[in-house]
């Protein structure tokens, strides 16, 4: 009923416009204005509370230009979008607030294929089959199975607002995998070893704000090395079996999730691994800082800081941390630094040469959700430094650093696509691609 009362509205509005000779089209206010109303429209199959739930504005509050962005942002960092459009429509000294979405295609088949870490040696490849929107309520289903180098079977499921009266929500998966091992020190002139990792884990937890969430992930792992020797495990018979927990903390006020222009992040978290039923035993502490600020002329300065760093018995291999894998020092993008305790941080001055916009491509008949694309280009300037170390040698000893700019390509469906031409600290140079936004 509310959807058909807003397109009467349209209707009244274009209607009196055309009949005093104006143009008929709603108008985004550059003004302040209170909102009395807010409208959701083109969600046919997300529930309107999902969508709701994401945003700043509520009736009542005082609208900006930076206020509508903001939301506007994050409804599209929820994954479930080609477009969001939010327009203010005044209308007898009242102003309605109108969200309108085009939806993604939900049910989604997903070839997998790709280079381990960015080598080509280590090809994957693969399947998945993606609903991102179950039963309306972002609840998420994945499965996936994948050959190559370090193939993997794995099940996952989460619902982001599984109890709406304590506002909680529930994430479990199941999963093995085959992985080579990356450590370079415990193959020291010897032949390369697999792991076999077996997971199962659940996590629950409470949204407190828009912003704040904490929750407690609790899971059982069994790993095991293909060819068992002293320090690939803690057991002696080559086979780890433990359980693990942990505790998060999540601050996040980021707009956009895929190439974050504004916003703060802080990660925080504490994870046990082995409670006694195990010889398994140490702690994992880790803390990430982003922070995004808009500078004038449409710069951004990117900022993060982050470390893990461990306590109590033998750390597995397994669990080492690493830069030249996940985490990367433009510079010595390649080069792998490995230790138990790790510390980066990094700089960006981004500016956008084309800002994100949607594109409704109709050259060819495609379904709707496929037919609407968002782009966007940014030029961007970094610097990268950091350090891997264990705890009986010096922080600095592995410290490197790079810096360099590049170009990012926003690219459908949250991808980022990055090019880039970086320096290290002695001054070598080397070309970057990679699939994701730095940070």
């Amino acid at each position: 009923m509310k959807r058909i009362l807003v397109l009467i509205l349209l209707f009244v509005l274009t209607f009196s416009a055309n009949a005093q000779g104006d143009t008929a089209q709603p108008v985004l206010l550059k003004s302040f204005g209170l909102i009395d109303t807010v409208v959701v429209l083109g969600n046919e199959k997300t529930k309107e509370s999902i969508i709701l739930r994401e945003m700043t504005l509520k009736p009542g509050m005082e609208a900006t230009v930076e206020a509508v962005e903001y939301d506007r942002g994050r409804i599209y960092s929820t994954g479930l979008f080609t477009s969001v459009d939010i327009s203010i429509i005044p209308f007898e000294q009242k102003n309605l607030m109108l969200v309108d979405v085009k939806e993604r295609w939900y049910i989604i088949p997903l070839p997998l294929f790709g280079f381990r870490d960015g080598d080509p040696k280590k090809a994957y490849y693969g399947g998945g089959l993606l609903h991102n929107n179950f039963r309306g309520l972002n609840q998420k289903l994945f499965g996936s199975i994948v050959f190559g180098y370090n193939p993997s079977l794995a099940f996952q499921y989460s619902d982001p607002w599984i109890d709406r009266e304590h506002n909680l929500y529930f994430g479990g998966g199941l999963s093995f995998s085959r992985v080579r091992n990356r450590s370079a020190i415990t193959t020291a002139g010897m032949a390369n070893f697999d792991e076999l990792h077996y997971d199962i884990n659940a996590t629950l937890g409470k949204r407190f704000s828009l912003y704040n969430t904490t929750g407690i992930n609790l899971g059982y792992r069994i790993v095991k090395v293909t060819e068992s020797r002293p320090g690939r495990t803690i057991s002696a018979d080559g086979t780890d079996r433990f359980l693990y927990g942990s505790i998060s903390f999540t601050h996040d006020t980021r707009n956009l999730r895929d190439y974050t222009t504004q916003g703060t992040l802080v990660s925080l978290y504490i994870t046990k691994t082995g409670f006694g039923e195990s010889e398994v035993s140490f702690t994992r502490f880790g803390a990430d800082f982003r922070r995004f600020t808009p500078l004038p002329l449409d710069f951004t300065l990117a900022t993060r800081l982050f470390s893990s760093v461990v306590s109590g018995s033998t750390i597995p291999t397994y669990s080492r941390s690493y830069f030249g894998y996940g985490e990367r020092i433009r510079g010595h993008f390649k080069t792998v630094f490995e230790g138990e305790n790790i510390a980066g941080s990094s700089v960006e001055i981004r500016w956008p040469l084309l800002k994100p916009r949607t594109i409704i491509f109709d050259a060819i008949k495609i379904p709707r959700e496929f037919s609407i694309w968002r782009f966007g280009i940014s030029l961007e300037l970094f610097a990268d430094a950091g350090t891997t170390w264990f705890r009986k040698t010096s922080v600095l000893d592995a410290f490197a650093a790079g810096y360099g700019g590049g170009i990012a390509f926003l690219l459908p469906y949250d991808f980022v696509l990055r090019t880039e031409y970086a320096w290290n600290d002695m001054r070598k140079g080397q070309f970057i691609i990679d699939f994701r936004s730095s940070f």
